[in-house]
């Protein structure tokens, strides 16, 4: 299975993209498996992820994570967006064990949080703008175009022990030493329609 990224002119017009669910939880022996989805595209100037989860209390330490590598063919680094309830956001890049603050690149993403409910329940969720210069800063170059093929995963988890959970979009190998690492990662293809 693979998750696309569409191409697009302009401003996202979010309801006409595709929907990831995360809805893959290997590790929960209850029924608390907050629904949580995501939407990706790309323009000339920026990549935008918009991602969110019904949960009517989050805890402060629920979040959403995308871990995004642009180069698989050449590089095991990725970048990891990671964006709690409250609206916190962290940025880094993973290479091995080395964690480098994408700040350090000199380039930001820009977040916008929101809160609402619809028939399906109770929301919060984000939109992260990511500037395609950080693509190239990171990978030394820029690949994205129609077919090009990047290899990720995105993840809904909570760490407070009354609502501990870890659910992705691409489903995870339990026996894998690293749980949510690269070897859960799935291919996202970028699409021009």
């Amino acid at each position: 299975m693979d998750f696309k990224i569409s191409i697009i002119e302009g401003q996202p017009i979010w309801d006409a993209l595709p929907v990831g669910k995360i809805i893959h939880y290997p590790l929960e022996k209850r029924d608390y498996r907050p629904f949580a989805q995501v939407r990706m595209c790309v323009n000339q100037t920026d990549l935008f992820l918009r991602m969110w989860a019904f949960e009517a209390r989050p805890s402060a330490q629920s979040a959403l994570i995308a871990r995004l590598n642009f180069d698989p063919e050449n590089s095991g680094a990725f970048l990891e967006i990671k964006v709690d309830s409250a609206g916190g956001m962290s940025c880094t890049v993973q290479s091995g064990e080395e964690q480098t603050p994408l700040a350090l690149y000199g380039i930001l993403p820009h977040l916008h949080s929101y809160r609402g409910e619809d028939l399906e329940g109770e929301y919060w969720g984000v939109m992260v703008q990511l500037p395609r210069a950080a693509v190239e800063k990171i990978y030394g170059a820029d690949p994205i175009q129609p077919g090009y093929e990047i290899k990720g995963n995105l993840y809904k988890q909570d760490t407070s022990p009354n609502s501990r959970h870890m659910g992705s979009l691409f489903p995870a190998n339990p026996e894998q030493k690293d749980l949510f690492g690269p070897s859960s990662f799935g291919s996202l293809i970028f699409v021009n329609y």
